[in-house]
């Protein structure tokens, strides 16, 4: 039977987790980032629905072929879980799976509404990364008043910039609580005159893997602040000893070029489902 367990008991998927290469999953699991987790058989897991707060989506993992998943999960969703998320105000159901094996759970969980799917890629750190082209984009900007801090207690106290908020409510989107993400995660800002332009920050961690989230206020982007934030993320990481981990789609060139000019190099894809929710 379908059951949601609680925080204390997340730890009963590890042997789970281990297996994925998504680090959301584990940074769930782990109880490190938000979320819910929905099981095959409370006394016996062997597969599970997790909900990843940060991302406003599902993963499966475990075994595909599990009677309760097959059988059971279209129920439980309309049921339980999609009235949640309609309250909200989230009108798609995404699910990310490892591998393709989860089809036939897919296809009985989307019933007659016509599901779609996409890749997303995940980079990783070069052995030997090369940041050159970074060095060379960010000269571009050194005319401009531009100051790279560090994310911590004080500067996240403060409401000295024009758009404090936007750093806070970033952040509050992975973290439970601002001292979570204090404790675990760390990033960088781009400040011009008095806003905050660019972050550059820890979304989810676990085994010493940080999930990258960067984003670049509307009205500063293509001025290269990513590429100043970014590189001081993931030098950072390189001297800690941290693995930064690039989620992004194929379509957000953007991104990639970013991500590119970190030395980071795509290391594997996953495929995302999704399905509209009928209000």
């Amino acid at each position: 039977m379908i059951t949601e367990i609680n925080k204390h008991e997340f730890h009963k998927v590890k042997h789970l987790t281990d297996w994925c290469q998504n680090i959301e999953v584990k940074a769930v699991a782990y109880g490190l980032n938000p979320g819910r987790i929905y099981v095959d058989d409370a006394e016996n897991i062997t597969a599970a629905l997790i909900w990843i707060h940060g991302q406003s989506g599902f993963q499966l993992i475990g075994d595909s072929r599990r009677e309760p998943f097959l059988n059971e999960l279209k129920e439980y969703m309309r049921e339980r879980i999609e009235p949640e998320l309609l309250n909200l105000h989230i009108h798609a159901v995404e699910i990310g799976v490892v591998d393709e094996t989860w089809e036939d759970v897919l296809q009985h969980i989307s019933g007659k509404r016509e599901i779609s799917s996409d890749i997303q890629h995940v980079y990783k750190l070069n052995p030997n990364p090369i940041s050159y082209q970074v060095t060379l984009d960010v000269c571009a900007s050194q005319d401009e008043e531009v100051r790279i801090l560090r994310i911590d207690e004080v500067l996240l106290g403060e409401k000295r910039y024009n758009n404090s908020s936007f750093l806070k409510d970033k952040i509050s989107h992975f973290w439970t609580t601002i001292d979570d993400f204090l404790q675990h995660g760390f990033g960088y800002i781009a400040v011009h005159n008095d806003d905050i332009a660019s972050v550059c920050f820890s979304a989810f961690t676990a085994d010493q893997t940080h999930a990258v989230d960067i984003e670049t206020v509307e009205v500063y982007r293509r001025r290269n602040y990513g590429a100043i934030v970014a590189k001081a993320f993931v030098e950072e990481c390189g001297r800690v000893g941290i693995h930064p981990y690039w989620d992004c789609s194929p379509n957000n060139a953007g991104s990639i070029r970013l991500a590119q000019g970190v030395g980071m190099s795509l290391d594997f894809n996953y495929r995302v489902y999704w399905y509209n929710l009928s209000t």
